[in-house]
């Protein structure tokens, strides 16, 4: 057999290398999206063992699975204990059970101890080990609203399953999205012992617009992407993370809140409102943001007219710092600056961001130069300098900006993280 996932294996990350997930597949149509899911794990790291029900065989083939994970699907129970292996109390167990899609009767069976299907062995077995449990329902409206469907619901999150709650459309209730399943199972196995869990981080991310006149704009070309792979590497970590945006053009995680700004002063009051000590005040800021550095000293009201005219004098004046307002207002919050900079050696650089750093009172700052290929703003891809405040480096190789992302959350989790070298 010619196994697709060979090719995809550690494609997007290796965060998930290492790691089983236990898939399991109950008879709905939405099973035809499990193989996407699956796909998505790997692309991650992860081994993916598909576990199907009667039902599940009658939409989708054993051999598809097989082929698309590199593991024969498990369709019974044998001598073999196959429940115990994966999901017991043995030295091969899987990291995570996730139940994508899981129908009403399968969801029914597992919070009443029915094991009558290889999924729902599966089940029992991983919640009495310990092993975390994910469902996403899939089923027509009228059933997800029948109380009885929403009591066994509510019954599965109280013994602990994550419930991937669907989305209602179409008179149904459609199991969610690929990247939300699989942006929750990354949760699920990389948050258990991380230092960042349940920890508040406020990232920054995007450009900010600074209107010249109401058509025109101050800006940058940053696309949001690093400071949303930020988000989604913290979010996988276990943190509970708000993400101020500005213009960008990736969504974020499903998971997390977002609050839409334009300008520098908007960011500005948004992420002090949340870094004040007032209510939820985040324990770290990491402003990845692509803050512009000027503004118009005065907007004008009307569009500025250009027939006839030679040049144009516009008066600008700088932006607010905003992490060196934070500082101000907050002693105590972690702050990660970031620093983008065109065509410095690397001597040069570590000196600017050093500098800025300091200025800023931050524990670290990620340094990039954009003049180099494929690193910084309309890319996929970024390479950085981490500085620490105790003169400590970590050189991070190009690679995916969520690959980067992961590498700058496990440095603050782990000071001992890397390859930081005390610098003289």
């Amino acid at each position: 057999m010619n196994d697709s996932h060979e090719g995809i294996a550690g494609t997007l990350s290796s965060v998930l290398q290492g790691r089983t997930v236990l898939l399991g597949l109950t008879g709905s149509v939405a099973v035809m999206r499990a193989v996407d899911v699956a796909r998505e794990l790997i692309r991650h790291g992860a081994r993916v063992v598909p576990v199907m029900t009667p039902a599940a065989r009658r939409f989708i083939g054993a051999e598809l699975l097989h082929w698309t994970t590199g593991n024969a699907p498990i369709l019974e129970l044998s001598g073999a204990n196959e429940h115990i292996h994966y999901a017991g109390n043995s030295g091969t167990a899987a990291d995570l059970l996730l139940i994508a899609p899981a129908t009403a009767n399968t969801i029914g069976k597992i919070v009443h101890g029915t094991d009558d299907t290889p999924v729902t062995t599966m089940a029992t077995t991983a919640l009495g080990q310990g092993i975390p449990v994910l469902i996403a329902p899939a089923m027509h409206e009228p059933m997800h609203t029948n109380p009885f469907i929403q009591q066994n619901l509510n019954s599965a999150r109280a013994a602990g399953i994550g419930i991937i709650e669907s989305t209602i459309t179409e008179g149904k209730a459609k199991m969610a999205s690929v990247t939300h399943i699989v942006d929750r199972s990354m949760r699920a196995i990389l948050s258990q012992d991380s230092p960042l869990q349940g920890q508040r981080i406020l990232i920054t991310a995007g450009r900010t617009v600074e209107h010249l006149d109401p058509v025109r704009v101050l800006t940058n070309n940053s696309t949001g992407k690093m400071g949303v792979a930020l988000a989604r590497a913290a979010y996988h970590a276990g943190a509970e993370v708000t993400l101020v945006y500005g213009k960008g053009t990736v969504d974020a995680p499903e998971a997390v809140p977002v609050v839409r700004v334009n300008t520098a002063r908007e960011m500005q009051h948004e992420v002090l409102a949340r870094t004040q000590g007032d209510g939820e005040t985040a324990d770290m800021l990491i402003a990845a943001a692509a803050v512009g550095d000027w503004e118009a000293r005065e907007q004008s009201s009307t569009k500025t007219p250009t027939h006839g005219m030679q040049e144009l004098r516009i008066d600008l004046v700088p932006t607010p710092k905003i992490i060196d307002e934070v500082r101000r207002r907050n002693d105590s919050i972690r702050i990660v600056a970031f620093r983008a900079q065109h065509d410095l050696s690397r001597d040069e650089l570590i000196r600017d961001g050093q500098a800025r750093m300091e200025r800023a009172g931050a524990e670290m700052i990620a340094i990039n130069d954009v003049s180099k290929p494929q690193t910084g703003f309309e890319s996929d891809t970024n390479q950085m300098i981490l500085v620490r405040k105790d003169g400590a480096i970590l050189d991070i190789p190009l690679a995916s900006k969520y690959t980067v992302a992961t590498h700058i959350i496990r440095a603050l989790s782990d000071p001992g993280y890397g390859s930081f070298n005390a610098q003289s």
